[in-house]
């Protein structure tokens, strides 16, 4: 109820305006919305050679990481993109979850990537978490998978990926090797979690790939605990 007045209260004295052109209503109007392009092409996630399927690992780069493919929806370059996933993850806009989980879905479905077993999201370190109150990742799998497929059981697993060390953001590392360090054994998966995963073929979420660092980390705590395929789904790049 509270909530309920709370929003109602922000909505009508701090409506919302489009990001893109200024339109109040919503935080990307369908226009501005619609003008963001897809990705021209998927690429290898190591290499960034072009024309890979959905963004497949080429063959020359499957030894040096741990993760299968790489999908990515938007350009990150794209100025109302960025806007929205700066809202969404610092900021803590929720108004611009719904935007950004239509764009990533309406690429998903142009392109004939196999459903998964299962969705895990990207997790946040405990003090983060506490922080920010939400994990911006767990929030985009959710939405999506609901929008995607709509009562399917395709279940989204948080507790199967845990950070175990706090670590700085990874656009404040200098170079390759300081990157590597900085998630070096930052991710694991609880004794508990690995039957689940155990032969299974796992979607990835996150918002924003950069180095594509992190996604390689997880990716390769969960292939240790038994899952057989991992890909990264991101909005951007």
């Amino acid at each position: 109820m509270l909530s309920s007045l709370a929003k109602t209260f922000t909505d009508l004295f701090f409506p919302l305006h489009c990001f893109g052109c200024g339109q109040e209503g919503a935080i990307a109007c369908r226009a501005c919305l619609a003008a963001i392009p897809e990705t021209e092409y998927q690429e290898c996630p190591v290499c960034r050679r072009p024309y890979q399927k959905n963004g497949a690992v080429c063959r020359n780069c499957r030894k040096a990481t741990a993760i299968d493919g790489l999908f990515v929806a938007r350009p990150y370059r794209h100025r109302l993109l960025r806007r929205l996933v700066f809202a969404l993850k610092y900021r803590f806009i929720d108004a611009a979850t719904e935007p950004l989980v239509s764009l990533l879905a309406e690429s998903i479905i142009h392109h004939p990537l196999s459903l998964p077993d299962l969705v895990i999201p990207v997790p946040l370190h405990s003090r983060r978490l506490r922080f920010r109150g939400f994990n911006q990742a767990e929030v985009l799998a959710e939405k999506l998978m609901k929008q995607l497929l709509p009562g399917e059981p395709i279940p989204v697993r948080a507790d199967l990926l845990q950070r175990t060390r706090f670590t700085k953001p990874q656009m404040k590392t200098n170079s390759k090797s300081e990157r590597l360090a900085n998630l070096s054994d930052a991710f694991a998966v609880p004794i508990e979690a690995a039957g689940p995963l155990v032969g299974q073929y796992v979607w990835l979420i996150d918002d924003v790939a950069t180095t594509g660092t992190t996604l390689d980390e997880c990716a390769r705590a969960l292939k240790n605990a038994g899952a057989k395929s991992v890909w990264g789904i991101v909005i951007a790049r």
